[in-house]
């Protein structure tokens, strides 16, 4: 079972990706891509880090999401053990 930051990470690698030369495999730019797998947008080196930066400042607007809270397994065994 994934995590919920495991999930968040495998989106981030299928959403923003490395576009690499085929001949000489290096790297020429970042992009984002969209729902349907097409480039949305193209960052140079440092149009990416200013981006980057600037989605940690939003991000850190945003209120945290609900969390569900889960017991642990123990705990339905020793309630398990209780019930008559």
């Amino acid at each position: 079972m994934l995590t919920e930051e495991q999930w968040n990470a495998n989106e981030a690698a299928d959403i923003v990706q490395i576009v690499r030369d085929p001949v000489t495999d290096k790297a020429l730019c970042v992009v984002v891509v969209d729902t349907t797998d097409a480039v949305a947008q193209e960052f140079d080196k440092n149009l990416a880090r200013a981006v980057a930066v600037r989605l940690v400042e939003l991000a850190a607007l945003l209120p945290d999401p609900p969390r569900i809270l889960r017991r642990a397994t123990d705990i339905d065994e020793q309630l398990r053990g209780l019930e008559p």
